[in-house]
């Protein structure tokens, strides 16, 4: 019996035996593995001068009376279109929206008929000028209009860069140029050899305020007319040994 129970034993000390010897080599095999690989992340930075800027002036009243109301509006956008006159403007670098009319109704409910107790009217003008160097100027002349005109927002230039895409393309190979550089050098400090690239995921693309432009480097990015675009990438190269 306890020959039995010795054979037993020994059998299962041998399984035992064998189930480690091959976690262990897996073990080894995946840590060789990794090992074999380098991971990097690449970056490419550029400053970029945007090529389109939006001015928006928005004027509003409200009155009881709706043909007054639309007098009060004509009035603010006859005095708009006098400052783009004089700024020489030409009319393909403005578009006038169409006004908006708002009736306000009484809520009463003992009241037997609908009654409007007002009218809200609205209307925008949309300045693209072709020189957006000229934004700062026509920004500051259009304020005149607020020392004449009540209800007169004038949003202050927002910078568009409209080839974008084309900038995302250049920035993204750039970035993989990048992360090649870094992970040559890095593997010099072994004298190992960059492989084949085996993964490349591409992060997030931003568009970042600058800080160069003194005049504007308190603004917020969308109002400054110089932009730096960065993009990131992480990239998975094989090692030569």
């Amino acid at each position: 019996m306890k020959k039995v129970q010795f054979i037993i034993t020994a059998t299962i000390l041998s399984f035992g035996l064998i189930i480690s010897a091959a976690l262990l080599s897996n073990a080894m095999h995946n840590s060789d593995k990794n090992q074999n690989r380098i991971t990097v992340k690449g970056v490419a930075e550029k400053r970029v001068k945007a090529d389109k800027a939006i001015i928006n002036i928005v004027f509003s009243t409200s009155n009881t009376k709706l043909e007054d109301a639309k007098t009060n509006i004509s009035e603010k956008e006859k005095a708009v279109l006098e400052i783009l006159k004089s700024l020489e403007l030409k009319e393909n670098e403005y578009h006038i929206n169409n006004v908006k009319i708002q009736p306000n109704f009484s809520d009463r409910q003992q009241e037997k008929e609908t009654k409007i107790l007002n009218y809200d009217v609205m209307q925008s003008v949309v300045i693209a000028p072709k020189n957006i160097e000229r934004s700062d100027e026509i920004y500051e002349k259009l304020q005149e209009l607020k020392l004449t005109f009540n209800n007169m927002e004038i949003v202050k230039p927002e910078y568009y860069i409209t080839s974008i895409e084309k900038y995302k393309k250049d920035l993204l190979v750039s970035a993989t140029e990048n992360a090649e550089m870094r992970a040559r050098e890095m593997l010099k400090v072994n004298k190992n050899e960059i492989g084949e690239l085996e993964n490349m995921t591409q992060g997030q693309f931003e568009i970042l305020p600058d800080k160069e432009d003194s005049k504007h480097v308190n603004d917020e990015e969308p109002n400054q007319m110089y932009k730096k675009l960065r993009s990131v990438v992480t990239a998975t190269y094989l090692i030569k040994y």
